[in-house]
């Protein structure tokens, strides 16, 4: 099942540049550790000359360390660093749901889109975020069948966009970048890349409960 689940963050580092300045933050990955949740984050902001004040509050943040962070381009930073303050994204680790999207809405709140293996893992995941105060809300729940498999266009989309480096870190070449090339809008095209990965995703973990 695909899942897709509105949370609050307060007292997150999220939380504090989304109210300070406009922006859209997505967590690409995101990985539980002993003490530690160590995040990859794409940060993108609405103007150009809040981007480095973003990227001095992220390095300047108490509870935030091992910081790796560059700018892709004038309002876009991608970012690596550990954190010891996100109970979420450790809770959410630690689950059989499989995070495929995160990002900011205009509210603050933070979108997760999963990939759920089992309803219980959902409802123990949003009953868990529920006792750390994080208010979620299950915005959408959508049984994946194989009636959803890639046309052809879709299959050579994602096959160009990996061979460009679009599922690189640091990213060879950026969503409006490859859009233009397939003449086709930035939004159109980011839900056949998720689709894709939603599906190949799909194809991997059904291989590997096989085995």
């Amino acid at each position: 099942m695909e899942a897709i689940v509105s949370l609050d963050m307060p007292d997150n580092w999220i939380t504090d540049i989304v109210e300070a300045y406009p922006s859209v933050i997505k967590i690409i990955d995101s990985k539980a550790l002993q003490s530690e949740v160590r995040d990859l984050v794409q940060i993108e902001v609405e103007n150009e000359e809040d981007l480095p004040k973003v990227i001095d509050q992220v390095r300047n943040n108490p509870n935030i360390f091992n910081v790796d962070i560059s700018a892709i381009d004038k309002s876009k930073a991608l970012a690596v660093f550990s954190t010891n303050q996100c109970m979420a994204c450790r809770l959410l680790a630690g689950t059989e749901c499989f995070l495929t999207r995160s990002t900011t809405t205009k509210d603050g709140r933070l979108s997760w889109t999963m990939l759920v293996t089992r309803k219980q893992a959902l409802q123990d995941l949003i009953e868990n975020l529920k006792r750390i105060n994080a208010s979620p809300k299950l915005v959408k729940l959508t049984q994946i069948t194989d009636t959803d498999d890639l046309t052809l266009r879709q299959e050579q989309i994602t096959r160009m966009a990996f061979e460009r480096g679009y599922f690189d870190f640091p990213r060879r070449i950026g969503l409006r970048e490859l859009a233009k090339m397939f003449d086709i809008s930035t939004s159109t095209l980011s839900e056949i890349l998720r689709k894709g990965q939603r599906r190949i995703m799909m194809r991997y973990f059904t291989e590997h409960r096989q085995l």
